[in-house]
């Protein structure tokens, strides 16, 4: 029982704030790894960054059908931080999220109109066209000013479609 404690006694002294840290940034830190994941963006062609900002890069191709903003979509999702903290996916892996486009965040609904049914893609989302200066609070939450990356499968569109 005493190496029980004297284990936890060190994860709490060393390994605890490391790991504390790696997730949690200041908004300069979190300000600077933004710009640096731009510049990695803009220096690799297989991502198309928009006008807006938003880096799209495709996986797989889909064949289908386009989503317009009216469309009903079901995907399958992880999205992370920069740091690689996992903070949102699909709750079931065997059941996609549905949703009406123009419900969700303005990062998903510019990256899934660039994708056809069937396709998989990386959306790398600027802080603007997520959740902005207010972060999401929560556990584990989005701190404010957070770059997303998505990864995203387009699994099924409905109703008014882009072909």
């Amino acid at each position: 029982m005493k190496s029980f404690f004297q284990l936890l006694i060190l994860f709490t002294i060393f390994l605890f704030p490391s790991l504390l840290s790696a997730t949690t940034l200041s908004v300069a830190e979190r300000l600077e790894l933004n710009q640096q994941h731009v510049a990695d963006m803009l220096a690799h062609p297989e991502v198309l960054v928009t006008a807006s900002g938003l880096g799209y890069q495709e996986i797989t191709a889909g064949t289908g059908a386009r989503p317009s903003e009216l469309s009903s979509v079901q995907v399958y999702y992880h999205g992370r931080l920069l740091t690689g903290q996992t903070f949102d996916k699909q709750l079931a892996p065997d059941e996609p999220l549905e949703f009406i486009l123009h419900q969700v965040i303005s990062g998903w609904q510019e990256g899934l109109q660039l994708m056809r049914e069937g396709g998989t893609a990386r959306l790398h989302i600027p802080p603007e066209l997520a959740y902005g200066a207010h972060g999401v609070p929560g556990v584990p939450g989005v701190p404010p000013f957070s770059f997303l990356v998505f990864d995203i499968e387009l699994i099924r569109v409905s109703g008014f479609r882009r072909d």
